[in-house]
């Protein structure tokens, strides 16, 4: 997992880059409850850091905004992928997903964070909501 990591810190972070997939699956894809994951990016979208933001139960997460603008800011970050995974195994967003992470990038542009995307990782498969016109 380290050398996945350094992989994804050695270039511009990008929602579909496989290997940033790679390591989502290998961080969420067989956590037995919903973990809200974030990969803070700098102005030019590489790496600075990720950390795993909130935990919830086997159906939901309820991350804390506040959480995630502190270790946004402590980070210095100007963009974020938010990713978290479904247990259930489907990679499919809930209305929940959708109303998350509409508020999630209106809130983070109100402080010039970007919201670069929210990836669901669920049964082996990462589906990134921008992608879908979701974001």
């Amino acid at each position: 997992m380290a050398g996945l990591r350094e992989q994804i810190a050695r270039s511009p972070v990008k929602a579909g880059d496989p290997r940033l997939h790679d390591y989502l699956l290998i961080q969420l894809n067989d956590a037995p409850t919903e973990r809200l994951h974030a990969i803070f990016v700098d102005s030019a979208s590489d790496y600075i850091a990720d950390k795993q933001i909130a935990e919830g139960t086997i159906t939901h997460v309820s991350p804390s905004l506040r959480t995630l603008l502190a270790h946004a800011f402590e980070a210095g970050a100007h963009g974020v992928i938010l990713a978290h995974n479904h247990p259930s195994g489907s990679s499919e967003p809930s209305a929940a997903d959708e109303a998350f992470t509409s508020k999630m990038g209106a809130l983070l542009a109100a402080v010039d964070i970007r919201l670069h995307d929210h990836l669901i990782v669920g049964g082996g498969l990462v589906l990134s909501m921008r992608a879908r016109g979701l974001l």
